[in-house]
């Protein structure tokens, strides 16, 4: 019955993968993946890194743009951008990314006809959907995570652009109910849909290992946010009372730091800085663990967990969850319910709560088993998949209802 064309549709990003093995943005991957369709063409819009080219990954064209030296090319990736922009020279190399992308992002619209840009962090890269929304009538998603959030609280220039930024997209997103009210307070919308993200790690059978001493598992870019310090900190209360293993996966600019926090605690027999795992590595270690700990806390910047795929995955696993009570991870972890909620930067609860969990399996187990129910049920790929792809559609149509003959048709 629906003869019309799949709609055309873009997501504009920062950061993607940069080959099929890198772990960059999982959960963005994962949702294109299982969005585009028949019914849904898909494009990535998304800068160069160091010289990338355009490529494909999925079987999704990645359309590259370069705005600076190859050897200076590094202003997206691998740190998250709160970080990044503290740098004088970041925050300078962000004026010809901007420039570049707004010349590229029209340009491709234009040539690939696209009807809904997806836009991922709001900014700056809502600059670069103005110009496909005012002169080729594109609709504009604008999706916010929470990092653009933390730069705009540091900054009332940027506090003032992103709000504006937010006010012209047609649909604004969140992946949490903690990001959303951020939007509210920046952009004075109500209208907020909170389109989440699911697990990306495969879930495979494991042998078990027959060690006694369990394991306390944290996954993550090791950057400030991520709390780690805090972890490590609690740990020496912890062996007071049983013997555990950590490990420690990921890379950040706090590593060096923490191994270095590891060594003066006397804890190097104990944590293990794994550095970054295959999804392999990564589904037997949610396998084996103990318990999942993820002590996050509000940066020097006001940063913190937007949401926290990790801390899905570890409950897809039916794994206990201890975490920090910021952001959007009481979206996922409800207090005694699907996980254990700790205050920030208490290593005291934190360590309280570990041994909580390490001493009553069968609380461990009943946390485990409810937060996977949660996580099954809120944070299902087709759940969040079908919601994306209605979100699309619903733009298109309301532009076909506007005008039966589209020019971009």
């Amino acid at each position: 019955m629906n003869t019309q064309s799949p709609i055309r549709v873009a997501i504009v990003t920062s950061t993607y993968s940069r080959q099929n093995n890198d772990c960059q943005v999982p959960w963005m991957r994962e949702l294109i993946k299982r969005t585009a369709g028949d019914d849904t063409s898909i494009r990535v819009f998304a800068p160069s890194y160091q010289g990338l080219k355009s490529h494909q990954i999925d079987n999704i064209p990645v359309h590259r743009f370069r705005y600076a030296p190859r050897s200076i090319e590094s202003l997206t990736h691998d740190e998250g951008a709160p970080s990044k922009t503290r740098s004088l020279a970041y925050q300078l190399l962000a004026i010809p990314y901007i420039l570049c992308g707004i010349i590229a992002v029209f340009g491709w619209c234009l040539r690939h006809r696209i009807q809904v840009l997806h836009v991922h962090w709001a900014f700056p890269h809502g600059f670069w959907a103005i110009l496909p929304k005012y002169l080729l009538g594109v609709k504009v998603i604008a999706m916010s995570h929470g990092a653009e959030l933390a730069i705009a609280r540091r900054s009332s220039l940027v506090h003032r652009l992103l709000g504006a930024l937010l006010r012209i997209a047609d649909v604004r997103c969140a992946n949490s109910s903690h990001t959303a009210s951020e939007v509210l307070k920046i952009s004075g919308k109500d209208d907020t849909i909170i389109t989440p993200y699911g697990a990306t790690v495969t879930q495979k059978e494991h042998r078990h290992s027959a060690s006694k001493i369990p394991t306390l598992l944290f996954c993550g870019r090791l950057i400030q946010r991520k709390g780690i310090d805090v972890l490590l900190n609690s740990l020496p209360q912890v062996l007071k009372h049983q013997k555990v293993n950590v490990v420690i996966t990921g890379e950040g600019d706090c590593k060096e730091q923490w191994i270095q926090q590891s060594k003066e605690l006397g804890l190097t027999d104990v944590v293990k800085f794994a550095g970054f795992v295959s999804n392999e590595e990564l589904s037997e270690l949610y396998s084996q663990c103990a318990a999942y700990v993820h002590p996050a806390i509000f940066d020097d910047n006001g940063d913190t967990e937007g949401l926290g795929v990790v801390l899905i995955e570890a409950l897809s696993y039916k794994k206990p969850v201890i975490a920090s009570k910021v952001g959007g991870i009481i979206d996922v972890i409800q207090n005694e319910k699907t996980g254990l909620l700790v205050p920030e930067k208490d290593p005291t609860a934190l360590a309280d709560a570990i041994q909580r969990i390490l001493s009553d399996p069968a609380l461990g187990a009943t946390l485990g088993e409810q937060g996977y129910h949660h996580v099954r049920q809120f944070f299902d790929w087709d759940r969040i998949s079908a919601q994306t792809a209605e979100i699309y559609h619903e733009l298109v149509a309301k532009n076909r209802q506007a005008d039966p003959q589209p020019s971009q048709a």
